[in-house]
């Protein structure tokens, strides 16, 4: 374009020379009409348009561009009255002309002294008679070496037409511009509108005229079968010229891809030098290699290319990573293009395999390989002797059903049927399993199936809260009478279960931001756990291990969580057949010593069950799974790497969904998890209703005091640690915390935190009256609180208003619970009061049809556990639960906190994307004003 510039012969301005620069436009990449400047065009250059047509006895001709002849040229008669140059340009410009063709090409057309010629002719009527043959092929054979001629004329040698279209594909920054052109002559002569136009036309070629009657149809259907291999093509461009502009790099490639599965039909064109290769890889294509090294898979594998090219399995997992769609950039302007199905496959083998070796070979833990392939994957892993060993008892496991065992005193519903077979086929390959059941559908009767038929084999352990563990006792009696069931340490000497602390203390408080997963009470736990093992091994210990060892096929051990942390040692001995852990979120953080000695339980089946194995964070399950199938989810910080870091925290919507998928996928073959919902379509309906409490302007008053005082502590606390050098972020949670649990103290009553203020709480008022209102209507009501000195001053109003109620706390010998509980179903007492720790898990309370949560929880998992004591298999009245919220207090925080929790959990045990728990910026939210 600087080539055009020159200066005029009188002054310094400097012009263009419009010609010069018009040529400098042709194939230029950067070029766009001045009433749309955001959209490229590619010129080219081309010959004016002729047409030849018969018209009775006369064979006539038509320029069908506009060719400025001497008739066009009077109009300009005052030109002399211009300066020279300017005459010079208009001249030069008069033989030129730049022709718009479809929305995204021009045509650079220069007219030669002889076109103009015939231009002259032409517009004086030019005729030919129709009888004077020779002359006319004459004629064409001179014409058609300046001009692009359209004749319906026969003149010339008849051709066979080519029906295969051309797509002429030219790079456009990140993506393509695609012209689809009919070529009735193939290599040579004019490109014409697919499907539309003159039939016949002729072109000479080598000196020889030559003519042919275009197949329309056959065109038609070429552009047909492109527009159906490319359905998002009549968005993009202009389907009346087939010129399409491709800006997407995805749309690009489909198209690249498309048309080479249209060879038969469409030839592809591009720029000299820069062509673009998408090459389509099927399954066959890849092959995969695996040798067993004890219970890990050492992974090998190759993608042959065409032309002999071998693309090697780390090569190509790190191009399917790198890659955020189906096709894997190979190097400049070369793809491959990889099916959906296969991509997902290839990317979720990426996500499980790890590197290792000087090689950076790959490996597969076993149980992950067999989840791989359970998930329906074509793709063939060719094994050794142990591997398919390993996966041919896999599939014959699958295809197994199992008998129910005799001796089973229940009668099982369809989906408990489904579940027990589903365990024994598991326990049968040799995998662990999560059951993951609602709370309320009868995960203990399908354990206790499962134990019964796996009873020959040797003896179980069933690791459960203490509270749960006399339910494991009656339970087992009821349904399994053919076991015979003992209580862990309750022999001579043995020191049973009473008196042992053994609450999931970290159900209630929001560890997934915490730096240091354990607070307060689990230290002290710990505490008291360390002190115990580091006594000498007295008579107590030594009855408990005698117990251990004389234990055999047919007999189930019944052990606490705190037993478990205390005789880790002595559990871990054994080589038990089948292990249980119920309420298995007791084991949700992986650092503590109660999941460190679970992990070091051997066994030869593991069994988890809990209705909320994602309380908090996606880390829960990770520990949990961990503890079924060691090396599915790979270490730790892969699985933070992989899973947990996209699914919540990526802002990329894409991301995290692909993760969810394949976090679910990896899942679904060893976790199942069915609703009440959609297994329970004879349970009673629940309502959830959340009943808001007033507080009085005193109370208000000092709950926005605290508030204030709170906010302020923390801000000082933040700033002093951050004065220190902010190392210490620990300190900064603990802060946080304590903060915000004086202020849900406060929000349930204000003598809770100010006694001496004598300020009685409008809660305790409002539950007073709700209590007499259900107790009047003949109801009967489960109360939560998870502050036992909560519960003491609603005792207070329960005793001053003659209503009858049962207790249970932290504090209630496990001996005592069970009669507590038995009591109530027999129907004594109105209401039963219940602490979270001691009663969230593994009661059945049927008897009750109203529950009211006193004060929200910050875990909604929790509530849920609490609310399936009364709204479970049993239950024959619908289901009312309350949650008690003051109003102005933290507590309306915490309820809106609950919906991300629950998508959480929702979002990978149920198919949907999941959401990010809370955080510690929420917590610090929770701290301001309104």
């Amino acid at each position: 374009m600087l080539r055009a510039v020159e200066r005029e012969d009188y002054g310094n301005r400097p012009v263009i020379d419009l010609v010069t620069a018009a040529q400098a436009l042709v194939r230029h990449p950067c070029v766009a009409w001045a009433r749309d400047p955001t959209q490229f065009i590619e010129v080219s250059e081309a010959l004016p348009a002729l047409e030849i047509m018969t018209q009775g006895e006369h064979i006539t001709f038509r320029l069908l561009d506009p060719v400025r002849t001497a008739a066009h040229r009077l109009e300009e008669a005052h030109d002399d009255l211009l300066p020279q140059r300017w005459r010079q340009q208009r001249a030069k410009l008069r033989n030129v002309m730049l022709l718009a063709d479809g929305a995204a090409h021009a045509r650079l057309v220069r007219l030669t002294p002889a076109q103009l010629r015939v231009a002259e002719l032409v517009s004086q009527g030019w005729k030919v008679p129709v009888a004077a043959r020779a002359e006319l092929d004459a004629a064409l054979r001179v014409l058609a070496a300046h001009f692009q001629v359209a004749s319906d004329a026969e003149a010339g040698h008849e051709v066979e037409p080519s029906t295969l279209l051309r797509a002429e594909l030219t790079p456009q920054g990140n993506g393509l511009r695609l012209h689809l052109l009919a070529a009735p002559f193939g290599d040579f002569g004019p490109r014409l509108a697919p499907g539309s136009g003159r039939e016949r036309v002729t072109t000479v070629h080598q000196g020889v005229t030559l003519s042919t009657r275009r197949d329309l149809a056959g065109e038609q259907s070429a552009l047909q079968g492109l527009l159906d291999a490319i359905d998002f093509l009549g968005g993009v461009g202009d389907d009346d010229s087939h010129d399409w502009s491709l800006d997407e790099p995805q749309q690009a490639l489909t198209a690249v891809e498309a048309l080479s599965g249209l060879a038969s039909s469409i030839v592809t064109e591009w720029p000299k030098g820069k062509p673009m290769r998408v090459r389509a890889v099927t399954d066959a294509a890849i092959k995969l290699q695996a040798v067993s090294k004890g219970d890990w898979l050492e992974l090998d594998g190759e993608l042959q290319l065409d032309g002999g090219e071998v693309l090697r399995l780390r090569q190509l997992l790190d191009l399917v990573q790198a890659s955020r769609s189906r096709y894997v950039a190979l190097g400049e302007g070369d793809f491959l293009a990889l099916g959906d199905a296969l991509r997902q496959q290839l990317a979720d083998l990426a996500a499980l395999a790890q590197t290792h070796g000087k090689q950076a070979g790959q490996r597969l833990s076993g149980v992950a390989a067999l989840a791989w392939e359970a998930s329906g994957h074509s793709l063939t892993l060719e094994g050794d002797a142990a591997w398919r060993k390993r996966s041919q008892a896999w599939a014959k496991a699958q295809e197994r059903v199992f008998d129910l065992p005799g001796g089973l005193a229940a009668e099982l519903r369809d989906y408990q049927l489904e579940g027990y077979r589903w365990l024994m086929r598991l326990g049968a390959s040799g995998f662990g399993a999560v059951l993951a059941d609602d709370m309320g559908l009868g995960k203990t009767v399908q354990t206790l199936a499962m134990l019964l038929q796996r009873a020959a084999g040797g003896p179980a352990l069933v690791v459960a809260p203490t509270s749960v563990c006399g339910n494991w006792l009656a339970e087992t009696a009821r349904f399994a009478p053919g076991l015979q069931v003992e209580l862990y340490g309750d022999v001579p000497g043995g020191d049973g279960a009473e008196g042992v602390e053994d609450e999931l203390s970290d159900a209630d408080e929001p560890a997934a931001v915490s730096a240091n997963p354990s607070t307060n009470s689990r230290t002290n736990a710990n505490a008291n756990a360390n002190a115990a093992e580091a006594a000498p091994d007295n008579a107590r210990r030594a009855a408990r291990r005698r117990q251990v060892r004389a234990l055999g096929p047919g007999q189930v051990l019944v052990c606490s969580y705190a037993l478990l942390q205390i005789d880790a040692d002595l559990l871990a001995g054994p080589q038990w057949h089948s292990v249980v852990l119920d309420e298995a979120q007791a084991i949700k953080n992986p650092g503590t010593r109660r999941a460190k000695a679970a992990l070091a339980l051997q066994s030869d089946f593991r069994l988890a069950l809990t209705g909320t194995p994602i309380e908090n964070r996606l880390g829960e399950l990770w520990s949990i799974m961990g503890f079924c199938n060691p090396g599915l989810l790979g270490s730790a910080e892969q699985f933070t790497q992989r899973f947990a870091n996209l699914i919540e925290r990526s802002d990329d919507p894409q991301a995290k969904a692909q993760a969810s998928r394949r976090l679910r996928r990896l899942l679904s073959p060893f976790l199942l998890r069915r609703t009440k919902a959609e297994v329970l379509t004879d349970l009673p309906p629940r309502t959830e209703i959340v009943h808001d409490v007033v507080p009085g302007t005193k109370e208000r008053a000092l709950l926005e005091a605290l508030r204030q005082q709170a906010e302020a502590s923390v801000a000082q606390a933040v700033s002093a640690n951050a004065q220190a050098g902010g190392g210490k972020q620990g300190q900064n949670q603990f802060h946080v915390l304590a903060a915000l649990a004086r202020l849900r103290r406060a929000a349930c009553d204000p003598r809770l935190v100010a006694p001496e203020l004598g300020i009685v709480g409008a809660k305790v008022q409002e539950f007073e009256r709700l209590a007499v209102e259900l107790v009047a209507g003949r109801h009967k009501a489960l109360v939560f609180s998870q502050f036992t000195d909560f519960l003491a001053l609603l005792r207070e109003r329960l005793d001053a208003a003659g209503l009858s109620y049962q207790y249970l706390d932290g504090s209630t010998p496990a001996a005592e619970r069970s009669k507590r509980v038995a009591a109530f179903q027999a129907g004594q007492g109105d209401l039963f009061l219940i602490s979270l720790k001691a009663g969230g898990f593994g009661l059945n309370l049927t008897m009750a049809d109203y529950v009211i949560i006193t004060d929200p929880w910050w875990n909604p998992a929790a509530e849920e556990q609490a609310s399936a004591r009364a709204h479970r298999i049993g239950q024959a009245r619908p289901v009312t639960v309350y949650r008690l919220v003051t109003q102005g207090s933290i507590e309306e925080k915490i309820v809106r906190l609950h919906r991300s929790k629950r998508d959480l959990a929702e979002g990978i045990l149920s198919g949907h994307d999941a959401a990010a728990p809370i955080d510690a910026a929420q917590l610090m939210d929770l701290l301001k004003a309104q």
